[in-house]
């Protein structure tokens, strides 16, 4: 299971609590102002919506760990024909930062992958996590990378994009094999932090 999908679990929890609260709470408030109790029933009735807004705000969230997971789970099934092929493929790395690396396709040749995932668009927050991954695992995971690390970051929802921003390569999935299977035959240079 991927860093995005236990994201999105993690956060329906909260939204599921807030929503039972809310639905308890806004009960209680009727009940207890048709019972003659109309300043505490109007503050439970608050407190419903209150606990709702919180609820819908959790929800949000988990929506956008689905979509995230589902770019995923894209990438994942694109990478996955590259085994037939002798490369060893590596999801939901852990890593020194926060959250994984989305995915680590290694080349036969010594050469690795290191795919940040996003759906649409990315900013250079995005290009600076996946530059920093790929220098993180050329120094800690050696073995893995004997020739190199590049930094990919591919786009899902999106089509024909190939270019390098800041050392990384952006790429749309369509584009995402023969720009991995181009990366492999190369002995990269070695990875400077701080760009």
């Amino acid at each position: 299971m991927n860093y995005a999908r236990r994201q999105q679990y993690r956060r329906l929890s909260p939204a599921g609590k807030a929503a039972l609260g809310s639905v308890v709470a806004g009960l209680l408030g009727l009940a207890v102002a048709s019972a003659g109790a109309a300043a505490l029933g109007g503050l439970l009735l608050l407190m419903a919506v209150g606990l709702g807004l919180y609820a819908r705000h959790w929800l949000s969230l988990a929506r956008r760990s689905r979509v995230g997971a589902w770019s995923e789970d894209e990438v994942q099934r694109a990478l996955a024909h590259l085994q037939a092929e002798g490369w060893r493929l590596r999801h939901s790395l852990p890593w020194q930062g926060r959250g994984d690396i989305d995915s680590l396709a290694i080349a036969p040749t010594g050469v690795a992958v290191a795919i940040e995932t996003k759906t649409r668009s990315y900013d250079v927050r995005h290009l600076a996590r996946v530059h920093e991954q790929a220098v993180w695992l050329s120094r800690r995971r050696r073995r893995w990378c004997r020739h190199g690390v590049l930094a990919v970051l591919c786009l899902v929802r999106v089509r024909g994009v190939q270019r390098v921003e800041d050392d990384v390569l952006v790429v749309s999935i369509d584009r995402l094999m023969p720009a991995v299977r181009s990366a492999a035959g190369a002995v990269l240079p070695p990875l400077r932090s701080g760009r």
